[in-house]
């Protein structure tokens, strides 16, 4: 049976065609005490394992974040829902597209900038709810910048040793089973694997190059897990990043939240915290309540201590505001912000299907899609510099989106696409790049590599967080990941199209190669 959207939002049981969860969250206008040990700003994996941990240490501890909570059955699952939970603000210094829609809480939270668009979620759980799944270790090189602080540095075997242990234990990755049905999206990309390696890694032997990585889903049905939740085993519908319906994604809502709970933690949600002061021997913690479409006067709690786990934006954002309000803090503030690298490119209208696009809810569970990303090209090598090396991955976007991608691409593929085989008419007619098998063909690539980390986020006069980055899609690693796609897509004769706000429509319609990451990031 398929998951149903549930109207329920507010406090009590949320229910799903197999499963009753019940709400972590309290309303924040009844229950948020005058003080507490800890504070924790924030819900995605940062604030979540902060609050675990401190609450089984035995404080007290309150979690605030700004989104509202979303339970399985409650995710988007058409165009129109998507749309009702979406936000989006442009901040480009063009006064002609800037502005803001949707509201605060809205599960997709997007920032577009001048170089930098981020997409990123919004919600208990943070971007564990509509992100890819891929629990991958780093390249240990990383560590080696001197960015990071001589303390983190100076503890990596810890970080790298029982804490990530620790976190393996709470979020149980793992690879999509060779038991459940092939996808044929993974296929694909291995046909692609043997190109790309012998183009950028020089080697016939794919074996460590491509394989399927640790995914934070669950693939076995269990009524009760460690701690507690129930969950469905992976149907493969390929909807993981508009929110999983069937409560078989691994996110922050099915371990390190209700573990915090569970151990007396306080959990509200529709709290955005503005800023943090320093009074005596406490923190005073600023906050504001949204409801209804309404933001509430400012409110303040104290601390003994606070925890900023609100991501790499949100974070900067209430230290920003409490330098403007007089806390002492460093001049670096803001400094090395990065995009992960992250860039995505496509293999359109191949030669063999791929059958990447999620599934509506009543598909065939004998033909999964598969999670959203299920297989990887890794292109990392110890023989090669560490700012040279990246990862390719397929995926998979939700079924919703389908029409739209389909117009993108077939526009995509006259603006920008390159023909890699010969055979085959670029400038075909428009409409019939429309046609339903030209999306069944195509291999959205996904790719994490190393930028120079070079950003700034500042506050612009509005009290807005704005990633500065001039010309960072001119950095050198986006143009190797581009040659490694255009190679995969050659193997699979497809169109190659880079990413449409790099080099297409929307690079050439505003001259300038911006970057889209799912993963910003400050080194400090």
């Amino acid at each position: 049976m398929a998951a149903k959207i549930c109207s329920c939002l507010g406090g009590g049981e949320t229910q799903h065609p197999k499963y009753t969860y019940s709400r972590l969250s309290k309303p924040s206008t009844t229950g948020i005490k005058a003080k507490y040990n800890v504070v924790v700003i924030g819900s995605g994996y940062g604030g979540s394992i902060a609050a675990s941990r401190a609450s089984r240490a035995g404080v007290s501890v309150c979690v605030l974040e700004r989104g509202k909570e979303l339970q399985p059955g409650e995710y988007p699952d058409d165009i129109h829902q998507v749309a009702r939970e979406t936000q989006v603000e442009i901040n480009t210094g063009d006064s002609i597209i800037d502005g803001k829609l949707g509201q605060p809480t809205d599960l997709v939270d997007i920032i577009v900038n001048h170089d930098v668009t981020v997409v990123k979620g919004c919600g208990l759980g943070g971007g564990s709810l509509i992100n890819a799944n891929v629990g991958l270790d780093c390249d240990r090189r990383v560590f080696d910048d001197e960015a990071w602080p001589k303390a983190f540095r100076d503890d990596l075997e810890a970080v790298n040793g029982v804490d990530r242990e620790h976190a393996w234990q709470m979020l149980k990755p793992a690879p999509y089973p060779r038991q459940f049905p092939p996808l044929t999206k993974m296929g694909q990309l291995k046909k692609a694997a043997k190109s790309v390696a012998k183009e950028v890694l020089d080697i016939e032997d794919i074996d460590n190059v491509f394989y399927r990585p640790p995914l934070y889903v669950n693939f076995k049905d269990t009524k009760s897990n460690h701690v507690g939740v129930p969950q469905e085993a992976c149907v493969g519908c390929g909807n993981c990043c508009s929110g999983c319906n069937y409560g078989a994604k691994n996110t922050l809502i099915m371990n390190y939240l209700p573990d915090a709970k569970n151990h007396g933690a306080d959990i509200f949600t529709k709290v955005e915290v503005e800023a943090i002061e320093k009074d005596c021997e406490d923190w005073r913690v600023c906050y504001v309540t949204h409801a209804d479409g309404n933001t509430g006067e400012e409110r303040t709690l104290r601390a003994d201590v606070v925890i900023l786990g609100a991501g790499a934006l949100g974070s900067t954002k209430v230290l920003l505001n409490s330098r403007k309000r007089g806390l002492n803090l460093s001049d670096q503030l803001g400094e090395h912000f990065s995009t992960n690298g992250d860039t995505i490119s496509f293999s359109y209208d191949g030669t063999d299907p791929v059958e990447s696009v999620g599934l509506p809810p009543d598909f065939d569970k004998r033909k999964p899609v598969g999670p959203c990303i299920s297989s990887i090209i890794d292109l990392r090598s110890p023989q090669k510099a560490l700012r040279e090396g990246y990862v390719i991955e397929d995926s998979s976007p939700p079924h919703m989106t389908e029409m739209g991608y389909s117009i993108l691409m077939a526009i995509e593929s006259h603006v920008s696409g390159i023909d890699t085989f010969p055979d085959k008419s670029l400038w075909e007619d428009a409409m019939r790049g429309l046609r339903p098998d030209n999306i069944s063909r195509t291999l959205g690539m996904l790719t994490m590599s190393q930028d120079k980390a070079q950003g700034k986020l500042i506050l612009d006069e509005h009290g807005s967080i704005v990633m500065d980055y001039p010309n960072i899609g001119e950095e050198k690693n986006f143009e190797l990941v581009n040659k490694g796609h255009k190679v995969a897509a050659g193997s699979l004769e497809g169109t190659f199209i880079p990413n449409p706000a790099w080099g297409g429509l929307f690079a050439k319609s505003r001259d300038v190669k911006s970057v889209i990451t799912v993963r910003p990031a400050r080194l400090e």
